[in-house]
């Protein structure tokens, strides 16, 4: 009798809780999504936007306000994923099953796999085979629309020409260096230098800054204003492939050798016919999503997202 009274006192405890986890914030056609799914789904978005980082209180605080905009989200995919099984193109138990094994595979077993859903914030198998699902159908929808549509080279010119300046590319300089501790060290590499050293093979073996050193001294070219004042103003006084006297900066003092200029340009046609194809076509399927929303058979009830 005493451990009925104790279970009932802890269910009776957390009824709450499990009411709040039941709520339904929204319904797509005749699946609902739950305040449970809800907070999942966010948490997984918060974590993957932070690259895994943990968040403050104080931050998280600040996102919240996210959440109703992150439901509205799940109800356009959840739309989306309707569609697809509708027209058929949504996977298959077996499948789903071949993804899932596939993903177990790659992480050497079922223990390590589980550990990777629980550090990822994915509570259990179950919940993993259904945002596969979901992934794999809203994916197949997309190819489908894709497929489909017809963007012709004259509307894709058009764009171009109606937003060349888009497509402006700022002048760029063209640069390498040899990073070292003190003057006299940078004023010994540039008098080996003017007899004739080779700069890539100084840079790999002197210069401390170890993103170019092994590269030569490499920096590639950048739009002006990318350095810090003192190495910027040394290389916009350089011709191409002159060397600077030192040259401090609060890194340290730098040998640095102009490459080449390169001047502001308009990139042809050509070079970003692609992108701007790309372009039009996410507009229509955003558009076509949109027009499936707009016809689906949602509720979304706001007022009970906590």
């Amino acid at each position: 009798m005493r451990f009925l009274l104790t279970l009932s006192l802890m269910l009776a405890a957390f009824a709450p809780a499990l009411a709040l986890a039941e709520t339904v914030v929204a319904r797509v056609g005749d699946r609902l999504i739950t305040q449970a799914d809800l907070d999942l789904q966010f948490e997984l978005f918060l974590r993957q936007s932070t690259g895994g980082a943990a968040l403050s209180e104080e931050a998280r605080a600040q996102l919240a306000g996210l959440k109703l905009q992150y439901l509205e989200r799940m109800v356009q995919d959840a739309v989306v994923v309707q569609a697809a099984e509708r027209l058929g193109l949504a996977p298959d138990e077996a499948t789903v099953d071949r993804r899932v094994a596939q993903a177990k595979e790659r992480l050497s077993g079922e223990e390590a796999f589980l550990l990777a859903l629980k550090q990822y914030g994915i509570p259990d198998e179950a919940t993993y085979r259904r945002m596969t699902y979901d992934a794999m159908a809203y994916k197949a929808l997309i190819g489908w629309v894709r497929q489909r549509l017809d963007v012709s080279d004259a509307a894709v010119r058009m764009l171009y020409l109606l937003d060349r300046g888009s497509y402006v590319e700022p002048a760029k300089i063209c640069t390498a260096h040899i990073l070292v501790a003190t003057r006299e060290e940078a004023e010994a590499i540039l008098a080996q230098l003017e007899q004739g050293a080779d700069f890539a093979e100084l840079a790999r073996e002197r210069s401390q800054d170890p993103g170019s050193a092994p590269r030569g001294g490499d920096l590639g070219c950048v739009e002006q204003g990318r350095f810090v004042p003192e190495f910027e103003q040394a290389a916009q006084r350089l011709g191409e492939g002159e060397l600077s006297a030192p040259v401090e900066t609060q890194f340290g003092w730098h040998i640095v050798r102009l490459n080449r200029r390169t001047p502001e340009r308009v990139r042809p046609f050509e070079e970003v016919e692609g992108a701007i194809r790309a372009q039009l076509e996410g507009l229509a399927i955003e558009r076509f999503v949109r027009s499936l929303v707009a016809r689906a058979d949602v509720e979304i009830f706001r007022e009970r997202v906590q």
